[in-house]
């Protein structure tokens, strides 16, 4: 039993991903924010209470895809009784492992690693193609620095810091998350400004 449980704590960073995307829902642009213009708070008051949950939610993301290569690289893929089970020569011992398996091919597959597990390819056309978005959106990222970082944070769009997020936990990327977070936090005083006009 103590076995399971370490197992599944070691999980953590997985855990926290689940959280910070499920209170994502909750965007703090669209949804917190007119709520607290609302019920009549100041300005600055809405600008660091939202802000805090934006840079909170992005800190979560980063933390908990640094933590997730940990696992995959530093841990799970050095395990040649894994990397056998990854390649479906064997099958999973329980649920848990079942899961690393799982988290470990989806992270193989957007950082597009082919050496220890290649996905088959879809037959549908938009699955087969979306990769190459995926791809490209990664390539201009890098390609552009913390600047690409920095104009990814000011898009008020939502959802588009998620890759730009991903891609800094992954690669651990601190300047790049810095320049995000400077971007979304300047994102979220215009959002706090032009949902005080609209209102």
């Amino acid at each position: 039993m103590r076995k399971k449980i370490a197992k599944l704590l070691e999980l953590w960073s997985v855990f926290l991903l689940a959280g910070v995307y499920y209170v994502s829902y909750f965007n703090p642009d669209l949804v917190i924010t007119p709520i607290l213009l609302l019920n009549n708070h100041s300005k600055p008051w809405v600008v660091f209470v939202v802000g805090s949950i934006g840079f909170l939610e992005m800190l979560g993301g980063y933390t908990g895809w640094s933590g997730t290569r940990g696992l995959v690289v530093e841990k799970w893929l050095k395990d040649k009784e894994f990397v056998r089970k990854l390649k479906g020569e064997e099958r999973a011992d329980n649920f848990v492992e079942g899961l690393e398996i799982r988290l470990t091919r989806k992270y193989l597959k957007f950082t597009d690693n082919k050496e220890y597990y290649e996905e088959p390819v879809s037959k549908m056309w938009l699955f087969r193609n979306i990769d190459r978005v995926f791809k490209w959106l990664v390539l201009i990222l890098k390609s552009g620095g913390m600047f690409m970082m920095f104009v990814f944070g000011l898009i008020p769009i939502p959802g588009f810091r998620v890759i730009p997020d991903v891609l800094c936990g992954s690669a651990r990327w601190k300047m790049g998350f810095i320049a995000l977070s400077i971007g979304n936090f300047l994102k979220t005083v215009g959002m706090v400004y032009g949902w005080s006009w609209i209102l």
